[in-house]
């Protein structure tokens, strides 16, 4: 079985999220997300300004995947460096409440779970991500014959 770990992060990412924004209507930006920056540390809003919420929900997936986590982690995940001027830069962790919104439309959505570890992929999420890993590995085999024996 294909599964979200066996596929290139980048590839799933944006099919996840191309997924999400045209098929998971209870995922949403907020009038606010359009021109923001993500983060105290970065200098401008984020380059794809139309798609970056949907993007940080599919990532924020494939983190799940692996395991359950809170804001506190996700904060931690998207963190960066400050830069200070002449001193040092600092790492800073992110905002949490860009990924605390994606957390509550991705449960109405039925893709993710509240724990008592944090957040967790439900099955209906789990299914999903495994779906599009499955149709991504069979774009690959196209292009690399050798990666057959996988399918089978």
């Amino acid at each position: 079985m294909i599964t979200a770990d066996m596929v290139p992060p980048n590839l799933l990412i944006d099919k996840l999220a191309n997924y999400i924004k045209e098929n998971v209507k209870e995922v949403q930006p907020p009038e606010w997300a359009f021109f923001a920056k993500t983060a105290s540390y970065k200098e401008r809003v984020p380059d794809d300004l139309e798609n970056w919420w949907y993007v940080r929900a599919a990532s924020l997936l494939r983190k799940l995947y692996k395991e359950a986590f809170g804001i506190s982690t996700s904060r931690t995940i998207y963190s960066g460096l400050k830069r200070r001027g002449t001193k040092p830069p600092h790492t800073v962790k992110a905002p949490g409440h860009a990924n605390r919104l994606i957390f509550q439309q991705l449960e109405k959505a039925g893709l993710a779970i509240k724990t008592k570890n944090g957040r967790s992929l439900s099955p209906k999420g789990r299914s999903l991500l495994d779906k599009l890993s499955y149709e991504i590995f069979k774009g690959l085999v196209e292009n690399n014959p050798s990666l057959k024996k996988y399918l089978e």
